[in-house]
């Protein structure tokens, strides 16, 4: 199954289970009106939008137009980053909410007790998929050189998604053992921003380094990825060896497309540019076993 197939699968399952998982947090929240859960729930259907938006861009990236001869690779590390900005809004926003109602409840002592009636065997049941879902999309992602920053980008999110939906769940079971007239009952009433609080800072690490990975993708950085920089430098050894001292080689990723620029440093050795130029088909074809975007540039 080619590169392109396998991150579409993976996205359109995305798609589902997220959309499900989300409605479901939703629904959840309407009932205890746990802050908490609606980050759970709209997390998951900011998760489920984006794949959407996912899907349409695998089936579009490698479209070659007359502004972008080389394709449109660009907007899956744009699709990362603006998913990313996302997550910590959503993440920020959750936190400024549940943070105005402590201090409803500590200053004015304004507060509802949490209903955490349904909120167990919700958050158990979707910590679990979100889980799967997370260990799925990593191994589609093994399945193509790990070369897909949207399923990169997924599987990060789908771990959080289950830290989220778990780290509620326990909150909520810790809650049974506290008695509301005891020295700890304000949890009672102000448990959703601890929670949150925990949650925030247990999950946004992942985002940030999403986010820092992505730009350096869009604004087309050399690849700080060990794994394509080994398997590169390990096809082209062969064809190079005799000829690195007088070459440079430069790695990039940008979305799944990878461009390998050789820099020819010595322009006065004419053997050396005939046996490069005569080596290059046979390097390219090495190359696309491995990586189906791919593209070799020498540079003078």
């Amino acid at each position: 199954m080619k590169q392109r197939q396998i991150e579409r699968q993976s996205l359109i399952i995305s798609i589902i289970v997220n959309a499900v998982t989300g409605l479901a947090g939703l629904a959840v929240y309407i009932v205890t009106d746990l802050n908490a859960l609606l980050l759970d729930g709209v997390f998951s259907l900011i998760a489920s939008l984006s794949a959407l938006v996912g899907l349409f861009i695998s089936r579009r990236s490698h479209w070659r137009t007359a502004s972008f001869p080389q394709g449109l690779f660009f907007l899956e590390p744009l699709y990362a980053v603006i998913k990313s900005l996302a997550i910590l809004f959503l993440l920020l926003i959750t936190f400024l909410e549940t943070s105005a109602t402590a201090y409803a409840y500590f200053v004015n002592q304004i507060g509802h007790q949490i209903e955490t009636g349904p909120v167990l065997p919700y958050t158990m049941t979707t910590g679990l998929i979100c889980l799967l879902l997370g260990l799925y999309n990593s191994r589609q992602n093994d399945r193509i050189n790990n070369m897909s920053t949207m399923l990169k980008s997924e599987t990060k999110g789908n771990y959080i998604d289950a830290v989220i939906s778990l780290g509620i769940g326990f909150a909520a079971f810790l809650l049974y053992f506290i008695a509301i007239e005891g020295p700890l009952g304000f949890l009672h009433y102000t448990g959703d921003f601890f929670i949150t609080v925990i949650l925030v800072l247990f999950s946004i690490k992942e985002p940030i380094a999403i986010l820092i990975s992505s730009f350096r993708e869009l604004t087309y950085a050399t690849t700080n990825d060990q794994d394509i920089r080994d398997m590169v430098y390990q096809i082209l050894k062969p064809h190079l060896k005799h000829k690195k001292d007088d070459l440079d080689i430069l790695i990039y990723k940008q979305g799944m497309q990878i461009t390998v620029k050789i820099f020819i440093l010595d322009l006065e050795n004419t053997d050396l540019l005939t046996d490069l130029a005569q080596e290059k088909a046979d390097l390219l074809n090495q190359l696309r076993k491995r990586y189906e975007h791919i593209r070799v540039e020498y540079t003078f």
